[in-house]
């Protein structure tokens, strides 16, 4: 038996997933249960995707060691320590690269916590008398069993802090970035490619000047860029636009933090312009109505002047990396970082008090006023500035070495130095 999960596009724009096997025309009833009653109305359609992949993960399991889940759990056989350890093997190991690999941590820990979710609702589910005791006390602890399989090292939080807070633009890459804004257009021999490199070059370079993600930038329509006028700089809406029926992208890129509008160069206004009038408009079959999407797919195709997808994104930074050896450090979500490092010197040279530095972060990256990344990318200038006064200090408590004067004397400032010689 194989399993897949299908994905398509509801009449209001919303997104829905369900798990087939190969062996019915039908999803599967229990996962499509389990999805559309506890998981589907409070959560992302991506989010709904990772429960899919980790009941899939878990269910391919059981097909592989002959369990019939449905079966065991109605005769109140639940899972054995053994099949539990050899389950969250199954979920942490990865389906592709050399046989025995794992996924990370973080990706690992999510599958497992799951998959316990989903045996524990299957089992509440299937079992007809969870009331009594003995039996709930037997469901409990399966779940915990499964859930004591999560990988919490020490300090595992702290690590991923210090993991976000040493992450910006090496030097040479910010150099690489910055000479192709001037010149987008370098290298390329095929007018017929200007389009395509212009295009993944403004997309860097809003995500380098406004810290979006990625699924930000994909999602950016023609109506949410307003010009530079009366004195005003341009500026780029953020709109939450979660299953939106004018994309057509099952995978639909969606902004994951709240809706804000954000400053951007006239610099940069001169090249998306650039983009969508000369370039954009060029492409055929492309929108030109507010709904329309500004970063499209150039190449001839089917999906020819449809909203650009998160693999082309992908595939079309990959090309500029092999271009420009200078990128390949070069990810979307570095330049995040970036710019929350940058805004960080920012801050500290107009002398912001760090409250307002955080509410001011805050408000352009998107983040609810309970967030925490404020205070991590906060916690990082701190302490490269402890650095640098720990430094100061350091260097302060060095012991002079005294003047050797000709003939073996030291000098009178020497004092009880006198007698002390440098070797070398």
């Amino acid at each position: 038996m194989s399993l897949k999960i299908r994905s398509l596009i509801a009449g209001d724009g919303e997104r829905l997933s369900q798990l087939y096997s190969s062996l019915e025309p039908w999803p599967l009833f229990y996962p499509t249960a389990f999805i559309a009653r506890s998981i589907r109305l409070s959560t992302t359609h991506a989010t709904q995707l990772v429960h899919l992949e980790a009941i899939k993960r878990a269910l391919e399991w059981a097909d592989q060691n002959n369990i019939d889940l449905e079966v065991r759990f109605q005769r109140h056989e639940f899972l054995q320590l053994h099949e539990i350890d050899s389950l969250t093997r199954s979920l942490n190991t990865a389906r592709r690269g050399k046989q025995g690999e794992t996924i990370g941590e973080s990706k690992g820990n999510t599958y497992v916590s799951y998959a316990a979710q989903y045996l524990k609702w299957l089992a509440e589910e299937l079992v007809t008398d969870s009331y009594r005791t003995e039996v709930r006390n037997m469901i409990d602890l399966q779940h915990k069993r499964l859930v004591d399989k999560l990988i919490s090292k020490t300090g595992s939080q702290s690590a991923k802090r210090q993991r976000i807070l040493n992450q910006h633009l090496s030097e040479a890459t910010r150099a690489q970035l910055e000479a192709l804004w001037i010149e987008p257009f370098v290298g390329l021999f095929r007018s017929a490619d200007r389009g395509s490199r212009l295009r993944t070059i403004v997309m860097l370079r809003i995500l380098y000047e406004t810290g979006m993600r990625r699924g930000e930038v994909l999602s950016l329509k023609l109506k949410n860029v307003s010009e530079s006028t009366g004195g005003m700089g341009a500026r780029l809406e953020i709109e939450r636009n979660h299953h939106d029926e004018f994309d057509s992208r099952v995978a639909q890129p969606v902004a994951k933090t709240g809706g804000r509008i954000v400053p951007i160069t006239p610099e940069l206004e001169k090249l998306l312009t650039e983009y969508i009038v000369r370039y954009r408009a060029d492409v055929p079959g492309v929108s030109f109505d507010n709904e329309g999407f500004i970063f499209v797919t150039h190449r001839a195709g089917r999906g020819q002047g449809k909203p650009l997808s998160i693999s082309n994104c992908d595939q079309a930074l990959a090309s500029l990396k092999k271009d420009f050896p200078a990128l390949l450090e070069l990810h979307f979500h570095l330049l995040r970082h970036d710019w929350n490092y940058r805004f960080s010197k920012e801050a500290d040279t107009a002398k912001m008090d760090a409250e307002n530095e955080s509410e001011i972060r805050k408000t352009l990256m998107g983040w609810s006023v309970e967030s925490k990344m404020a205070a991590i990318y906060n916690a990082r200038h701190v302490q490269e500035q402890a650095f640098s006064i720990g430094l100061k200090v350091a260097s302060a408590t060095e012991r002079p070495v005294p003047t050797i004067l000709d003939g073996g004397g030291a000098s009178p400032e020497a004092g009880p130095l006198r007698h002390q010689r440098r070797i070398k």
